[in-house]
């Protein structure tokens, strides 16, 4: 699943290619796939901006926003030229402009694009943003200070910070050397400022190398992300910890599966 360093490179790979068109029309290929909650005609309306809240990419229009959420195995395609698009099987949503193609592709079906008045409405349910400046580490400690769930579950939840999934969870909970079923309130503040920098600096390093590619992610222009090769533990089960040499451990916790070291991250 797209976590946040995959959605902010689609942003950024956006704001050069659509900032500024204007929309022809909208087709869905999968009803599901497209949820219209506005009465703002889509056509004609200008993208204005692009921003991005957790693993939510937000399209501003001239009168509405496009919400898109890319789920497991969402993907967004941008082609200067309609004939040089790949119209495959697997394309749920078509975004037509005076000039250029944006195409929706989701195997799974999960990812939605939803149509919506007022972004910041629909999104009250999304916690902060996990690079937002306005989450600093003392707001971050106070956060798990007031927390009983395990720490892994509280980065996984959406609703104290948004953006962190599976991967980056377990990739920022190795850094910090802290057991992914220790509860959040247990973590002393020092830690808990470590987990804060560690977990700030990996999300940081993946979008400086365009995310990271398991199996379906990839940017608007096709191309994979390079930071799976600098995992430490996520999807090295079995192999050895790159700082103590004990196999890597994968176990399912907090409805995922868990990698972890069993020495560098002790229970």
């Amino acid at each position: 699943m797209p976590e946040l360093p995959e959605v902010e490179t689609v942003a950024n790979e956006l704001r050069s290619s659509v900032i500024g068109k204007k929309i022809e029309y909208i087709e869905a290929l999968w009803s599901r796939s497209f949820d219209n909650r506005d009465d703002n005609l889509l056509t004609e309306q200008v993208i204005e901006s692009i921003d991005r809240r957790g693993k939510y990419l937000i399209l501003n229009l001239t009168r509405s926003f496009l919400i898109i959420h890319l789920r497991m195995t969402g993907q967004l395609l941008y082609f200067d030229n309609e004939s040089d698009a790949d119209f495959n099987d697997y394309i749920r949503v078509i975004i037509k402009f005076s000039n250029g193609l944006l195409l929706f592709r989701d195997v799974r079906k999960f990812g939605r694009i939803y149509h919506v008045h007022d972004a910041q409405s629909f999104l009250t349910h999304v916690g902060p943003d996990a690079l937002d400046k306005k989450v600093t580490a003392s707001v971050f400690k106070n956060s798990l200070a007031a927390s009983k769930m395990n720490i892994k579950a509280f980065l996984l939840s959406q609703k104290y910070i948004s953006g962190m999934g599976n991967i980056y969870t377990d990739e920022a909970l190795f850094a910090s050397g802290i057991y992914p079923a220790k509860t959040a309130d247990s973590i002393k503040r020092r830690k808990a400022e470590n987990l804060f920098l560690n977990m700030q600096g990996i999300l940081k390093a993946s979008i400086q190398n365009m995310g990271s590619t398991i199996s379906d992610y990839r940017d608007p222009s096709g191309n994979k992300g390079t930071n799976q090769l600098y995992f430490n533990v996520y999807g090295r089960e079995g192999q050895p910890c790159k700082v103590c040499k004990t196999p890597i451990k994968k176990i399912k916790f907090a409805g995922r599966g868990t990698h972890f070291c069993p020495r560098c991250q002790r229970a």
